[in-house]
């Protein structure tokens, strides 16, 4: 199964060069990655199996961004995984979820990652959140009828259109796999649209734009990682 990782990214430059290395490092062969940027921040980009398409007009919402970022992967691609700019994907990430794929269309991690300060990593439940997770086959994502056009709350609006759609789920934490998301709320430094609030996709758009180039690297050697023991009882 061919899986394209598709990427939304906006005004945050060092964070996508860490996330294309999360790629890069990928254990699963058969990938793509997309990633779409809507400022007009860089040149326009092929590397090993990845694309980074920049353009200059904004998109009314961020759901048709989805939209558009998924219609840019190549028509051999079976699946789709989200990947958030700003967040990190451990080696096994797109294993991970082909694995779960292969059980059902959409694939919904129970676990993710959160990064302590001393740099190990603890798990927490994710209680259907965490949409930067995710992963769906291309079959599944056109029943649903794709992303509504929303800013915040377009992913849980997407998960009621699959469910609408009949898409079961599969977890890929319970086919044997540690969890392979690391949500980074304050480790990866910038802005979060979530905490922005009612307009804040519209306010960012206004913030000044400058051409940058791409540093692909790693803040850490994220191959190998501590996951201490249990599970922490809040989602974060």
């Amino acid at each position: 199964m061919k899986i394209a990782a598709v990427c939304c990214t906006y005004l945050r430059p060092k964070q996508l060069g860490c996330l294309i290395r999360c790629f890069l490092e990928q254990d699963y062969d058969d990938r793509e990655l997309l990633i779409l940027d809507d400022a007009g921040q860089y040149a326009n980009r092929r590397g090993d199996r990845w694309r980074l398409v920049s353009v200059g007009r904004r998109y009314p919402s961020l759901g048709e961004k989805r939209n558009a970022a998924v219609a840019l992967a190549s028509a051999g691609a079976e699946a789709f995984a989200v990947w958030d700019d700003d967040d990190v994907y451990l080696p096994w990430a797109l294993s991970a979820s082909v694995a779960a794929l292969r059980k059902a269309p959409w694939s919904r991690p129970s676990l993710v990652l959160h990064e302590r300060p001393d740099g190990k990593f603890r798990r927490h439940r994710t209680g259907g959140l965490y949409h930067g997770g995710w992963a769906y086959t291309r079959a599944a994502f056109a029943r649903a009828g794709g992303y509504p056009a929303l800013n915040n709350g377009e992913d849980q609006a997407f998960a009621r259109r699959m469910k609408r759609a009949g898409a079961a789920e599969a977890d890929p934490c319970r086919l044997g796999f540690q969890p392979f998301y690391v949500y980074r709320w304050q480790q990866g430094g910038g802005y979060h649209l979530s905490n922005m609030g009612t307009g804040g996709y519209r306010r960012l758009g206004r913030r000044a734009v400058r051409k940058t180039r791409l540093r692909i690297t790693w803040p850490r050697d994220f191959r190998n990682v501590e996951i201490l023991p249990g599970v922490h009882p809040r989602m974060f």
